[in-house]
């Protein structure tokens, strides 16, 4: 089953997503570089607008998973839908973890040599990177695999609500320990919330739940719930920032990502024709490959991109990574080995 305008905001998300890594109007492999008030206020904006994408990814998946758990065999079902993903993850983790992010480096030095700093940064987290692998971005794989496997094991239970209880007493948790902890607590934990089920399995059981009840909202709840959510979360980032010197760009999810994420997820479901047969719904399978192998262009972006501060090429990163994303997808896909690098199936 396949909704055009939920096709087309998954593109979108990618790209919002996509927007977050590549920084514009921040570096940080130079903070000091953008460092004045206005431009961290701006770039901080332009990464906070962009965090309605992975809750969005996490509703797709519940909502698009529910009706294969409530028929067949939850365990089963959950399975076949994990294994392809822990590949994926197992994969391209080794990718990340073999190619240089400098080419140069590894010609000048050797290639063992170049690797040495690449994977003290990649693996210098032990009590993290468990749960992330070769690069930072890939956390979202396993933490979709443990969302999905307690969503189906209560199914299995029969008792699909209990998803929901136990999604919303983690995402408290994971506040608590990550945005929220520096005022309420002190400081964070030392175990990263964003990774793990800790926010995905709320956003996941809702999303089932919106299948199971089969949830059809006008555009005007959409929108309502939107607004709502957004204003919530702004004001929750600058009141944590105002009062508790959390900076922007700390936050991957806050209360606030609820109704946000619900309201947009509503507003592609009011209107399912929006975007139909266009560019943007034909991009939409190539989402899962661009997420996993765009993170090394980045890298490159910012290896071999202008090392000073300029207006125009942070203008242009965001549409030089997208061109470069799809490129590099269609080399892969010409190719039947690296074509598995890019898909499930």
């Amino acid at each position: 089953m396949r909704i055009s305008s939920i096709e087309c905001g998954r593109v979108l998300a990618i790209l919002a997503v996509m927007t977050i890594h590549v920084s514009p109007f921040a570096n940080p492999f130079n903070p000091a570089l953008w460092g004045s008030g206005s431009w961290l206020w701006l770039s901080g904006t332009i990464n906070q607008l962009c965090r309605f994408a992975v809750p969005l990814f996490f509703l797709c998946a519940g909502y698009f998973l529910q009706p294969r758990l409530s028929r067949e065999a939850p365990l089963t079902v959950a399975w076949r839908y994990c294994r392809p993903l822990l590949m994926l993850w197992l994969v391209w983790s080794l990718v990340y973890l073999l190619v240089p992010f400098n080419p140069l480096d590894a010609v000048q030095q050797g290639y063992l040599a170049s690797l040495r700093g690449q994977w003290q940064f990649q693996l210098g987290d032990p009590l993290n990177g468990w749960l992330v692998g070769g690069m930072i971005h890939l956390w979202y794989l396993p933490a979709l695999v443990m969302t999905v496997a307690l969503l189906a094991l209560c199914y299995r239970l029969g008792r699909p609500s209990l998803a929901l209880w136990l999604g919303l007493g983690l995402y408290l948790l994971a506040l608590l320990g990550g945005s929220y902890a520096k005022p309420l607590l002190g400081a964070e934990w030392p175990l990263l919330t964003r990774n793990g089920p800790f926010f995905s399995l709320l956003f996941v059981a809702l999303g089932a739940l919106l299948r199971q009840r089969q949830w059809q909202p006008d555009a005007r709840t959409g929108w309502r719930l939107l607004l709502v959510g957004v204003a919530l979360y702004g004001c929750e980032a600058w009141a944590l920032q105002h009062f508790a010197g959390v900076p922007l760009t700390r936050h991957d999810f806050l209360l606030g990502s609820l109704p946000w994420a619900i309201g947009l997820f509503g507003l592609l479901l009011a209107n399912p024709e929006l975007g139909k047969g266009s560019w943007l719904e034909r991009q939409a399978p190539k989402v899962l490959g661009i997420y996993c192998l765009h993170m090394m262009l980045v890298v490159w972006l910012f290896v071999f991109g202008p090392q000073g501060a300029s207006i125009l090429w942070e203008i242009a990163k965001v549409p030089l990574l997208l061109g470069s994303s799809l490129l590099t997808y269609r080399l892969l896909a010409a190719q039947p080995l690296t074509r598995r690098l890019l898909r499930t199936h």
